[in-house]
């Protein structure tokens, strides 16, 4: 299934021979960047590191390859891409910088007026801030956080930190590297970027 940036695959019966020849051809190939794996393959990271780990999540995802060229519009970050958009076209849902370092613009009298925050944020930020803001405590545990360093008032700066995994392997004498680096803020994590691929 194309998602932009993305693939999922979805293996019959999660078979797991099929699964784990689809990674190691995945591997292989030049257009693949990051592998997340349902079961534990050597070189992919678990679909956890994602936070799309469910009963009905695919058994492999994989973001595509990307660069810091820019297209016609001077814009960087290009993506390989699987659908019918022509190059410079747009496209997202990858593990590129361009894609996961974007915007979100916020304007009410509960936000605070002209700040700029480089703190990460999401979408998945969106509901938990909206019920903050019109005090309704949420009948279960949300993902995501408050942006209270956006708001008025004295919030105090969010804790928040970095970390980065790498996940290796060797399909026949032809190594695969991915790393993928995260930034955790008050407990919710944001993927920064993802890259990789088989060695030159």
């Amino acid at each position: 299934v194309s998602n932009g940036g993305s693939v999922f695959f979805y293996v019959v019966g999660h078979e797991e021979t099929v699964t784990r020849r689809l990674v190691e051809f995945l591997q292989l190939s030049d257009f693949t960047a990051v592998i997340f794996a349902r079961t534990e393959i050597p070189g992919t990271f678990p679909l956890a590191a994602a936070h799309i780990a469910s009963p009905d999540a695919p058994d492999v995802v994989i973001s595509l390859g990307w660069n810091d060229d820019k297209n016609s519009a001077r814009a960087a970050g290009t993506i390989v891409g699987f659908d019918k958009r022509k190059p410079g076209q747009g496209l997202h849902a990858s593990l590129s910088p361009h894609d996961m370092h974007n915007t979100l613009i916020a304007a009410g009298p509960d936000f605070a007026r002209g700040l700029v925050s480089e703190t990460a944020s999401g979408n998945v930020d969106v509901a938990p801030t909206a019920l903050w803001i019109l005090g309704i405590a949420p009948a279960q545990k949300l993902d995501g956080r408050v942006l209270r360093e956006a708001m008025t008032g004295e919030h105090g700066k969010p804790n928040e930190t970095h970390s980065a995994s790498e996940a290796a392997c060797d399909i026949g004498g032809k190594p695969w590297k991915q790393h993928l680096t995260v930034t955790t803020v008050d407990g919710t994590d944001y993927m920064d970027e993802g890259g990789g691929g088989p060695a030159p």
